[in-house]
């Protein structure tokens, strides 16, 4: 009963939350409650990890629910408890239609909860559908100007998104050789025909491209991230775009591994075309929610590398980049709805002096600053561990498209300085420049997530202890095999590489 506590806490409080007086103070402590109380419950699991719960729900559709935790769930469960929580407490004080809007995002939590934990495929895909609706309510009723333009896109590409999903899961089920069953340990040990496998793949390829997003499947992101309130933007880029790289790890590596194998090189080929795509588009933007937003979706490339290449120390590299991806935009996000707040704009070139340390927010522009350099991958900070993981594990399988990413990576300095410079330093607008400070209320979700940073770069064991054991079964490339292959000059094939 112990696995139900992460997604009772998310779902007592999305019924509790109507029935409560309309007072947005209120309503702000108990959604932010849950939020802690579920983050303890995961802290909980981890330090007594429970035994599988499995309950017959729909046993002639292949349902059931079935829940469970490993190193790859367990992180992914405690970032969303975080950056849900974090949120809430970035949200206004007086934030309007209050109950609504922490009911919506607690329901996006439940959906996220209900993903990472189930260990049914059919129960995955009712989990993933459920995340749909409450976030394209969030960014519709809540957004900024063009919120009507982006919840509009934001459902179409993610609808589509979990409709091929749905369609794959039926068919993987349908074709399990001892009958109707979508049970996770069923469909690994399945050995499917080369043909259903690559149309599995394909269509897995799709799904979750949509969702993380991939170039060209990219074009809900931008918007989106853009248009969406703050806390919002933090849980969508900080958790909900988890949910992508998770699904191309546990469907496509673990469920389909020698058709991945053998797509990989074409996959790291995306993977490297998202990551320069991203750190360019990221360099010439004007506004600081686009860049924040072009930012996220270079390092979703680097997530994908990691997959392609599948060693050992690359698909430990995409769970720590998850980890350290997700506290880094949701610092970001958050930072920039700070500036926003105080400044009323987010435009680079109206903002200028911020570092000043009378008139401006040199508090803000402090963690600002150490944001963008764990985003750059600066060493003693969680960017830097994630990365080096990444191109570590990846460059013995894929050098070409690592490079790329590398160089990327780079880039990624280019449009820090950029934009630091330009917002940070130079003279204070006087007409404009009688900003309050920000209070310590404001800047708590901000120091919690610029503190793990700091703690997950001094001290990487406390995001890279979670997943070796876990990710390392899962492993299709061997890095000494390739290695010796690559001294010797000798060419594998795909399978040969097969652990």
């Amino acid at each position: 009963m112990t696995l139900l506590l992460p997604l009772l806490i998310p779902l007592a409080a999305v019924l509790a939350l109507p029935l409560l007086p309309n007072n947005a103070q209120l309503t702000r402590r108990v959604a932010a409650l849950a939020g802690f109380l579920q983050l303890a419950a995961g802290l909980l699991l981890w330090r007594q990890p429970p035994a599988d719960l499995s309950v017959s729900w729909l046993p002639k559709l292949g349902l059931s629910l079935d829940l469970g935790l490993d190193g790859i769930t367990l992180p992914l469960l405690l970032l969303s408890a975080l950056i849900t929580a974090m949120a809430v407490i970035a949200t206004p004080v007086d934030q309007a239609r209050s109950r609504l809007f922490y009911g919506l995002l607690l329901a996006t939590n439940l959906g996220l909860t209900g993903t990472f934990l189930a260990r049914n495929a059919l129960l995955f895909v009712l989990a993933y559908e459920l995340i749909l609706i409450p976030t394209t309510l969030l960014v519709a009723t809540f957004g900024r100007g063009l919120r009507s333009s982006a919840a509009i896109r934001f459902l179409i590409y993610n609808a589509l998104s979990g409709f091929v999903l749905l369609g794959v899961v039926l068919a993987m089920g349908w074709l399990h050789p001892g009958g109707v069953s979508f049970a996770y340990a069923d469909l690994a040990a399945d050995q499917f025909s080369p043909v259903a496998e690559r149309w599995l793949l394909a269509g897995f390829l799709l799904a979750f491209g949509l969702k993380l997003p991939l170039v060209p499947l990219h074009g809900w992101q931008p918007i989106t991230y853009t248009e969406a309130p703050t806390p919002v933007a933090m849980l969508l880029s900080g958790a909900v775009s988890k949910l992508g790289a998770y699904g191309l790890l546990r469907f496509g590596v673990q469920f389909l591994p020698d058709t991945w194998a053998a797509w990989s090189p074409w996959i790291a080929v995306i993977a490297a075309v998202t990551t320069i795509y991203g750190a360019l588009n990221a360099i010439a933007q004007l506004d600081m929610r686009r860049l924040v937003a072009y930012s996220s979706l270079g390092h979703m490339g680097l997530l994908v590398l990691a997959l392609a290449a599948a060693t050992p120390l690359s698909l430990q590299g995409v769970v720590v980049q998850m980890l350290a991806h997700g506290l880094i935009t949701a610092l970001l996000f958050c930072l920039v709805g700070t500036i926003e707040r105080h400044t009323g704009t987010v435009a680079i070139p109206e903002i200028s002096g911020l570092m000043n340390p009378y008139r401006g927010l040199p508090f803000t522009m402090g963690l600002m600053l150490l944001g963008l350099m764990a985003a750059a991958g600066v060493p003693g900070l969680a960017g830097f561990v994630a990365e080096l993981l990444v191109f570590e594990g990846s460059w013995v399988a894929f050098p070409w498209p690592t490079l790329v990413c590398m160089v990327a990576s780079g880039l990624t300095a280019v449009y820090a300085v950029r934009l630091f410079n330009r917002v940070g330093f130079g003279r204070l607008d006087n007409e404009r420049a009688d900003w309050l400070n920000t209070t310590w209320g404001e800047r708590f979700p901000a120091v919690v997530l610029a503190g793990l940073i700091v703690i997950a770069g001094i001290w990487p064991a406390t995001i890279t202890s979670f997943s070796e054991a876990s990710v390392t079964p899962l492993a299709l490339r061997q890095t000494d095999l390739v290695l010796t292959a690559n001294a010797a000059g000798a060419e594998f094939t795909a399978p040969e590489l097969l652990a």
